[in-house]
């Protein structure tokens, strides 16, 4: 399989999975837990869950698969650092803010077209990335799709804030990953959560409460749900896919993820999606296929076979 349709298919992936975020932390906050409360547990279930799948695995042995380039764990450090601090800290931070302030939907169309034009662009200024026509038609096109099928009315003034904050943050990360060479997958995706997990530490901390919030099993169930799905799996999917595509394109195909969750609440509850879900999906496929060239790479790839 060509390395872009893989890139293609991981991203998807990440959107999938990304799906059910503000469902789950909608659902957390209604049951008394606050939105540091949300990201940091999240992130510790994950780091932890992922600490004991790879405790066999040497740790010297994990610095090196991550960054092969490079034998100056200082820098690699500090790199792995800067890149939890917007992919982790900057997106967990105030995306579970900005589902506070507004409906989900609504957050999920700032963040993504956000993160999808930070991308865009910091993929010129540091990755010295040409913007092409078709990845402008491309990023326009899909950012209009999700919108169709997201929005929901007026966002206040703070969801509005909140949650291009996170999607800047989200965008900044990708081009970083590629920009300090990083290889994406499970190590890295440890090692992200490790920072994030420290930087998280100080806001849950300066909110911590003097009489701790009573977990029912619901609650413990939704933060696993949160730490397994979207952190460690959504995570692993996305630096998988900035290895094979750029960080424009893996964000302008993770804007698929309206289109899994409105699938899964059709096959899951029966909510029957109306003409706007279709228009959106048509629209947000179109833009996929442009940045990312699809029809070019799929004659390319039955020719050769």
């Amino acid at each position: 399989m060509p390395k872009a349709l893989a890139g293609i298919l991981f991203a998807l992936s990440a959107a999938a999975l990304n799906g059910s975020i503000g469902i789950i932390s909608k659902l957390l906050m209604a049951s008394g837990l606050n939105p540091y409360e949300i990201a940091f547990y999240k992130t510790f279930l994950a780091f932890v869950f992922v600490s004991l799948l790879l405790i066999r695995t040497p740790f010297a042995r994990q610095i090196q698969i991550v960054a092969p380039v490079s034998d100056n764990n200082i820098k690699i450090w500090m790199h792995i650092g800067l890149c939890a601090l917007f992919g982790i800290f900057t997106l967990f931070f105030f995306e579970t803010i900005a589902y506070g302030h507004g409906s989900a939907a609504n957050v999920v169309v700032i963040l993504m077209a956000s993160a999808t034009i930070a991308a865009l662009v910091f993929g010129c200024l540091l990755l010295n990335e040409k913007i092409k026509i078709s990845a402008v038609s491309g990023v326009a096109v899909a950012i209009a799709g999700i919108s169709v099928i997201s929005w929901s009315g007026q966002a206040s003034l703070l969801l509005l804030i909140f949650a291009s904050a996170a999607g800047a943050g989200y965008g900044l990360f990708s081009v970083l990953v590629k920009k300090f060479s990083l290889h994406g997958g499970i190590y890295l995706t440890r090692f992200l959560l490790l920072f994030g997990l420290i930087y998280l530490a100080i806001p849950y901390l300066a909110t911590f409460r003097q009489n701790p919030f009573d977990f029912h099993w619901q609650t413990v169930a939704g933060l696993i749900a949160l730490a397994i799905l979207p952190t460690i799996l959504g995570f692993y999917c996305t630096t998988k896919a900035l290895g094979y595509l750029s960080a424009a394109q893996v964000q302008v195909t993770e804007l698929a993820e309206p289109i899994f969750a409105m699938l899964m609440g059709w096959l899951i509850l029966s909510e029957l999606p109306d003409y706007a879900f279709f228009l959106g999906a048509l629209l947000i496929i179109t833009g996929i296929m442009l940045i990312n060239n699809v029809l070019g790479l799929l004659k390319t790839y039955f020719l050769k076979e």
